[in-house]
């Protein structure tokens, strides 16, 4: 009797395998394409698979963050009165001018939005001038 159960159990699991794959093929004949195997068959992805990218060759060129026009990221390299010259990651040295509401020492990260310097701005520092609209030090 238990020899006849695990017959039976077996054959029942095969039928309805092969009911799935032939389910499968049918629809797959019916102008769907599913992705292909290494084969070149077509062979349905498990529902637990899950999309891969390829592993990068190396670390991007340049920076990969988005930045909003009218910003500059970078770090302060010097200080004075009324005037921060702030290094970007790309190299770009900016002198922005005007008062912030906050101390600002060489070596912040800071995240400033800008504006183009009028003439009658002074100019100072080493960089592209440019006006201070607001400025946040990133810690």
């Amino acid at each position: 009797m238990r020899v006849s159960l695990r017959i039976a159990v077996a054959v029942l699991a095969t039928g309805s395998l092969a009911a799935t794959v032939t389910g499968c093929a049918a629809g797959q004949g019916s102008g769907s394409s599913g992705p292909t195997g290494p084969s070149g068959s077509s062979t349905p992805m498990s529902s637990s698979e899950l999309p891969t990218t390829p592993r990068p060759t190396g670390p991007p060129s340049g920076p990969s963050d988005a930045k909003a026009a009218g910003t500059v990221a970078g770090r302060v390299s010097a200080t004075s009165d009324g005037c921060h010259d702030v290094v970007t990651d790309d190299g770009t040295t900016w002198s922005l001018i005007g008062p912030v509401d906050q101390e600002v020492a060489v070596g912040d990260s800071v995240l400033v939005k800008i504006e183009t310097a009028s003439p009658g701005d002074a100019s100072c520092g080493t960089g592209t001038p440019a006006r201070i609209v607001s400025l946040q030090i990133v810690r």
